[in-house]
């Protein structure tokens, strides 16, 4: 594990770290067991998580403002917590009558499994050792998370706020930065940065599978079918294998770089898998859907189960999802106005519907209109790249549209609409937010880059594994005899999971210690350490734009321009910085001439 310079990654300060952590979590947990006294107790643990999660994330960023991202910040916003749980303690009663436990056995033989192999996946693809001494990284964690390093070690070092890129300064960080301020809080507070960044993807792992989980236990109706559910949504992989039975071999999809059954680009193949593709690499969307799967649970209640307590939390922790994850904020809008339409003609217009919606919808809306106004409108607005027509999704006519997404998602879309005639019509409005989810997203790109559109794609799926997991456990009961069921069943989880299979089996032999991807050899760590002894945190560095940079990712400092691949999916105009640091670069005169306007005190040239 790499110490940073900086804190010396005492043992001290690692113990300090990760009882700050613990603090929030044991408040998280608090507040839910008086929020949620009438929750069977297993649910409020897994909602007691996430509320801790989101104090962490957000109460240091609430003192930030007047106070910077500093130490005292992180102190306040413990005292916030603890205070918070404190009271929660007092007011916290025995529910009225015995709630009924749900049976455990099948949520933890899905959740255990699931949890274990993501957290042996994150260890060995965050910033491992490599053998010439360097640190490396996994296949699916090789773009991003350089991007994730920086704005972490940016956050903690520089400690200004709201938080400015640090590869492109002078920019507003519009990015939903509350997923890497939670690591730059432990960082601040000394744990390793390799810790850091681990240890907060753990806790929010376990809450995504937990979220997923009770949310499709409250859904489904039949026996079995949440763990079908569990495991078609986080197993997810469409046809991807008839490619490796002809135009390539299993050699390359252990040893290419992103030839794998979920994501072979070059033959239409862009239904990642969820867990190597979306929850490993990019922290926003783990955090998010460590978010919005307790919320959609919440809301699911309080619409389908005349669960009245469950409006307004829904609602708070709805508002606060932008800045956490704004796809995810997005998706959850589109569930709920559908909803807020089913429960209208189910109810009628009456005050009691209106004062239903009016918890949720008022702090759902007044939290998060402050969010999008002072950061995500700022790169949107103006901006051609966000909000346009996009027919078609990343296919654009190239394939027939029929074939493009059953080779992709594969069975659960080929059953999806049988499962939807079968489906009992009280149940039918649950998926009615998935179905818009998905025709928009079929007509309408909502960043520059098209395919991130499966953000609010895979909502609507997780939404279609309920559907069609329910679907197969009736036509398993229609099965007289038990080899049968098996057989039956096995053939659905070869059929629509063996490319996940494959996939991740890939994701755990690159991150071995032979087969990992290098991102900083031991002279670049060297360099990180030395540059952080000796240089001020706000310093300017003239650098190359690699995405791996070592002083961008490991140091927290400043540099001209940083890596296209990421400056352009966010909507940023970075051409200028960009053409005038390779200018200084290779034009003395240049260098002379722009130094200046750029405050550049150090020039980094990497091997």
């Amino acid at each position: 594990m790499w110490y940073n310079s900086r804190m010396n990654g005492s043992i001290f300060s690692d113990i300090i770290a990760v009882l700050y952590l613990a603090a929030f979590i044991a408040a998280g947990q608090l507040l839910s067991r008086w929020v949620f006294c009438r929750s069977p107790r297993v649910v409020r643990i897994t909602l007691g998580a996430a509320l801790g999660l989101l104090m962490l994330m957000w109460l240091p960023a609430l003192f930030s403002f007047g106070l910077g991202f500093t130490l005292l910040s992180q102190l306040l916003a413990l005292a916030v917590a603890a205070a918070t749980g404190f009271i929660s303690a007092k007011k916290a009663v025995k529910p009225l009558m015995a709630v009924r436990e749900p049976e455990l056995r099948p949520y933890l033989c899905c959740v255990i499994p699931t949890v274990l192999l993501l957290c042996g996946l994150t260890l060995s693809h965050t910033l491992p050792h490599m053998p010439d001494g360097g640190l490396g990284s996994g296949q699916c964690t090789y773009g991003d998370m350089c991007m994730h390093l920086g704005f972490i070690t940016s956050m903690a070092e520089q400690g200004n706020f709201p938080f400015e890129y640090s590869i492109l300064p002078g920019s507003r960080l519009c990015y939903p930065f509350l997923c890497d301020s939670v690591s730059a809080s432990l960082y601040l507070l000394g744990l390793p940065l390799r810790a850091a960044y681990i240890v907060p993807m753990v806790f929010a792992l376990a809450q995504v599978f937990c979220g997923g989980w009770f949310l499709g236990r409250e859904i489904v109706h039949r026996r079995g079918a949440a763990v079908l559910a569990f495991i078609l949504f986080f197993l997810n992989g469409g046809l991807g294998m008839i490619y490796f039975m002809g135009d390539y071999s299993l050699t390359e999809l252990f040893t290419g770089f992103y030839t794998t059954p979920t994501n072979l680009t070059d033959r239409g193949i862009r239904w990642v898998n969820v867990i190597a593709d979306m929850l490993l690499p990019q922290r926003a969307t783990l955090f998010g859907w460590a978010a919005l799967f307790a919320i959609l649970y919440l809301l699911y209640r309080a619409v389908f189960r005349g669960d009245e307590r469950a409006w307004l939390p829904a609602g708070i922790f709805g508002g606060l999802l932008p800045m956490i994850h704004t796809h995810s904020y997005f998706a959850l809008g589109l569930v709920a106005f559908c909803w807020l339409l089913y429960s209208l003609r189910r109810d009628g217009l009456c005050m009691a519907w209106f004062r239903r919606w009016l918890r949720f919808g008022l702090p759902a809306v007044l939290l998060a209109a402050p969010q999008l106004m002072l950061w995500t409108l700022r790169s949107v607005e103006g901006n051609s790249h966000f909000l346009r027509v996009g027919l078609d999704w990343v296919n654009q006519g190239q394939e027939n549209w029929l074939w493009f997404w059953l080779k992709n998602v594969g069975l659960v879309f080929a059953m999806t609409p049988f499962a939807l005639v079968f489906c009992p019509r009280e149940q039918r409005p649950v998926f009615s937010g998935a179905a818009l989810i998905f025709i928009l997203g079929e007509i309408v790109l909502f960043q520059p880059n098209p395919y991130d559109n499966n953000k609010l794609f895979y909502v609507a799926y997780l939404f279609a594994c309920f559907l069609v997991a329910d679907f197969i456990m009736l036509l398993v009961e229609r099965l007289k005899t038990k080899p049968l069921r098996a057989a039956f069943l096995a053939l659905v989880v070869v059929i629509g999971c063996s490319a996940a299979v494959f996939t991740l089996g890939r994701e755990v032999v690159s991150g071995l210690p032979d087969h990992a991807y290098r991102l900083f050899s031991a002279d670049d760590v060297s360099a990180a350490e030395y540059i952080m002894a000796n240089t001020e945190p706000d310093a300017v560095f003239l650098t190359d734009d690699n995405h791996n940079n070592t002083v961008a990712a490991l140091t927290g400092r400043n540099i001209v321009c940083g890596s296209p691949s990421y400056l352009y999916y966010h909507g940023l105009d970075y051409t200028g910085a960009q053409r005038d640091a390779q200018e200084m670069l290779t034009d003395a005169e240049a260098f002379e001439r722009l130094r200046g306007e750029y405050k550049i005190g150090y020039v980094y040239f990497g091997s």
